[in-house]
Formats: C-alpha cells, structure tokens, sequence
C-alpha cells in the first residue's frame, strides 16, 4: 500500500506518548502564522496546495550511487536529508515545498532531525505532518479505495507544531487544518521513492499539512512531531506505525 505518513512534536517515554499541547503567546493566534482549510492561498485552495506538495514530493528521485552507495546525495531528501536538498524542484512563485520527517525507530523518537534551510524572502512554506498519498499506480483500483488509503490513522495520529516556539496547530484542533481529500492526476518520475511506475496516474491526497504564511527577514525555526501506532495482532504495533520529529533552522533571505 502506497503511504506516506509525515511529521511533528511528541515525547515517548516506556511505550507511552506524552504530546506536549502548548497555547499559542504573545497575543498571536494561529492564524497570524499559518493558512487555514478554508483559506484559498494565492488562488488555490487548501486541497489543491496538498495535492501539488504530493506532486513535488514524487518528483523528485531516490536512487542509490552505485559507483559509492555510501554516498547520500542521490537519496530523496526525506530519508537523507541536506541543505542542498532543501533547494530541490522549487519552481513555483509562491510557495516552498520542505520534506516531511523520514520514520524514527521508537528509541530514537525523542532526539528531532535538525535541518537547516536557505528560503527566500515573500515565500510561503509547505509541509506534510501526517497524510498520505495514494494512486492507482499502487494497485489500487477505485476512488473508494484511494480515500481508504489516505485516510488511515487521520482520527487517530497525535501530532503538533510550532513555528518560532509559538504552537500553531496540534491534533486537538486538527479540524483546523484537515481539509477534503484532493483528487487528481499525479505523475511519478522514474526511480521515485515508492517504487511506483514511472507516469500518470489517478491519485489522492489528504492528510495534516502546515503551510506557514511567509516569513520575514532572517532567521526562524519550524517544528513539528507526529506520533501513529497502528494496533497489530492482539494490539501489538504493527509495521504501519509513524513516529516523526523534525525541527527546521530557516535563513529567509
């Protein structure tokens, strides 16, 4: 099954997920900071910048250099992740797609991926948190079928994210932030990071997505957290569980 499952800020302590809800300070509301589900950034709806994150995200390959596999730079930025990668396929005018956080093993979940990126100035800023994104590509036959798909663990996954330290969103008030699912043509390259073939291919896309208002001058910090545990045989953890922290250092400029 097609999955892609994304990012923000939680604490596992014994098996237990503590989710830290701050409240936002300083008299800012969420909405000083980021689009909400019903806003329509410059002209698109909330839907429609999901389904072009999604485009830009299987856009870009993930292969292993054959000559020296020890060398990351042809792996897609999710699962190895440089400042240089950070830069990759931006071509639209308006917004700044960043990777979603890869999937830390639970004894890792509590140290966050810290990633340093360069964005320029008047840019919004797009990321998955949790979501997914699924095609016929992947054996999936029915639009039936691709909602089950990208709705799986959407009731369920805890997540939260700030932006400069000020909480913007948590799965509390995910309503928020959860619009309807998108449904399109989406086109894979070749050595995608699915393995899917190479072309078009009905798809749909959902999931909890922070798209920060632009910025300005200088520098800034994005956080977000997710935690999913998918209960298995007898309520044991099965293999679809998602736990992500990934902390973004953003020079606007």
């Amino acid at each position: 099954m097609f999955r892609i499952q994304t990012t923000i800020i939680t604490i596992v302590l014994a098996g237990i997920v503590v989710l830290i809800m701050g409240q936002t300070s300083y008299g800012t509301s969420n909405s000083d900071l980021i689009f909400l589900k019903d806003s329509k950034p410059y002209g698109l709806s909330f839907s429609e910048w999901i389904g072009k994150w999604w485009q830009w995200h299987v856009s870009i390959p993930n292969k292993i250099n054959e000559t020296d596999p020890t060398n990351l730079d042809l792996i897609h930025p999710r699962e190895a992740y440089t400042p240089i990668k950070c830069a990759l396929n931006q071509n639209d005018s308006n917004v700044w797609f960043l990777p979603d956080g890869r999937n830390l093993p639970l004894e890792e979940s509590t140290t966050p991926e810290f990633r340093e990126c360069v964005v320029p100035y008047g840019k919004a800023l797009l990321v998955q948190i949790y979501g997914g994104g699924c095609s016929y590509g992947e054996g999936l036959k029915t639009d039936a079928e691709l909602r089950d798909c990208v709705n799986i663990g959407l009731d369920t996954v805890k997540f939260n994210a700030k932006v400069d330290g000020i909480e913007v969103v948590n799965s509390e008030e995910k309503n928020k932030i959860l619009p309807s699912p998108f449904l399109y043509n989406l086109t894979y390259v070749k050595d995608n990071l699915y393995d899917i073939p190479e072309g078009a291919f009905r798809a749909m896309a959902n999931g909890y997505f922070l798209f920060v208002k632009p910025l300005s001058n200088g520098t800034h910090t994005i956080e977000f957290q997710e935690t999913f545990f998918k209960p298995g045989f007898e309520g044991q953890p099965s293999s679809e569980n998602r736990i992500s922290n990934v902390v973004y250092q953003l020079k606007v400029g």
